[in-house]
């Protein structure tokens, strides 16, 4: 009796299990013929049992009369967004999984090998063996077609896991084979950097995205590059703490400053045309910081401003001696600054303690970074009441800061 027992429980542990495998590679069949039917679908969210039942029914269109029950209680499709109930998700997983290491070693298989890894990696984004997968597939078709695609379904992914570090780069991928085949990038670039937009609207602090629009950037033409920088005016002024934008920022005028160089355009002409972008990004720096204090992005930004204005500055008079130093009138301009953030009143919030602390350590980089202008530095402190660099650091840094900081510039007693 006792083995009789034994052996019907084997069978029906058997049966569970082949029932349970059956209903996984089901809700596989399922899910790619939902991915085949609608190959726009460009949202994709995975719901609590109790949320997705408030859905209602599946999917619409023609194939929602294909629909099976498995569809609708555990898919939902409809004006290409795509849900898909997170009690299944387990399964759904590693039968798609089992089922693309299968097809990862049979020959012939690139269309279903495409399809799974498809599915595995809406699932998983961060399986880089199925990422190499669909490249060594994307490598051997060389279709133009598949390469669109393959952007589609990088941005389906980044609209629910926007910080993806494999996502990223496989698109960079992407977009690498695209430039090798098609020279012209214009209009993919523009795409491109709106889709960055966006995506940097809903994720706050994504620096993945913001250095993915840097890498984009030799792609861009002059006038692209141009229009870049006017475009994220805007957006830094309103994300000033976000120093992702500002660094794009930076990248965006070495590279213009680069192809005026590499284009070889005339000395005086882009002499000229630099030195009115670095003005009207200074004179908008100090804007800013003026009118949102204690704002650490602002100040990081004006340290590159100000090391590469004094250099040149430097540069032209030694070329060009003249009884108006200008490099002069820009230290003391960064004096008075300076000084209005070191006798701002304090406030509730703390932010004027913040700002004459940033501003402190901006001058000591300074003087730090550009040694030609720390002896004028230092004379010049003296016009505001300031006896020098150290009566700085003593006025506005904190106890740690300060000792670092008299280590660095050379201060120490």
């Amino acid at each position: 009796m006792e083995q009789e027992d034994e052996s019907a429980g084997a069978a029906a542990e058997q049966h569970a299990g082949g029932a349970e495998e059956q209903l996984a590679d089901d809700l596989l069949h399922h899910f790619e013929r939902i991915l085949h039917h609608d190959p726009l679908i460009d949202e994709v969210g995975f719901l609590h049992p109790t949320q997705f039942r408030s859905l209602g029914c599946g999917q619409d269109g023609d194939s929602a009369s294909q629909a099976s029950g498995l569809q609708h209680r555990y898919f939902w499709c409809r004006d290409h967004k795509l849900a898909i109930c997170s009690e299944i998700l387990p399964e759904l997983y590693r039968a798609t999984r089992d089922a693309y290491f299968k097809a990862r070693n049979a020959p012939s298989q690139a269309a279903r090998l495409m399809s799974l890894t498809k599915a595995l990696l809406i699932l998983c984004p961060d399986m880089l063996t199925a990422w190499n997968s669909r490249k060594m597939v994307l490598l051997e078709k060389h279709d133009f077609g598949k390469l669109k695609d393959e952007l589609q379904l990088c941005a389906l992914i980044l609209s629910y896991s926007p910080k993806n570090e494999s996502t990223w780069s496989h698109r960079r991928w992407v977009l690498k084979q695209v430039a090798e085949q098609h020279q012209d990038m214009t209009e993919l670039v523009e795409k491109e950097s709106v889709l960055v937009k966006e995506i940097a609207e809903r994720s706050k602090m994504n620096y993945r995205a913001w250095r993915h629009r840097c890498w984009l950037i030799p792609y861009m033409t002059r006038k692209q590059a141009l229009d870049e920088l006017k475009k994220s005016t805007r957006w830094s002024e309103l994300h000033v703490a976000d120093n992702c934008c500002f660094h794009y920022r930076r990248s965006l005028l070495l590279a213009l400053l680069n192809k005026c160089l590499e284009n070889g355009q005339d000395s005086l002409s882009w002499k000229s045309e630099t030195y009115t972008l670095w003005k009207e990004e200074l004179r908008w720096n100090e804007m800013l910081i003026r009118r949102y204090q204690g704002r650490e992005s602002l100040w990081n930004h004006r340290r590159f401003l100000s090391q590469w204005w004094i250099q040149q500055l430097l540069d032209v008079e030694e070329t060009c001696p003249s009884t108006t130093s200008q490099v002069d009138l820009f230290i003391t301009q960064e004096i008075g600054l300076l000084s209005e953030c070191l006798n701002d009143p304090a406030d509730e919030f703390g932010e004027s303690c913040i700002q004459a602390e940033l501003s402190a350590l901006y001058i000591l980089w300074v003087s730090k970074q550009v040694p030609a202008v720390k002896a004028k530095l230092e004379e010049m402190l003296h016009s505001v009441s300031i006896v020098g660099l150290k009566d700085v650091l003593v006025r506005a840094c904190r106890p740690e800061k300060r000792c670092l900081w008299m280590n660095l510039v050379g201060l120490a007693d």
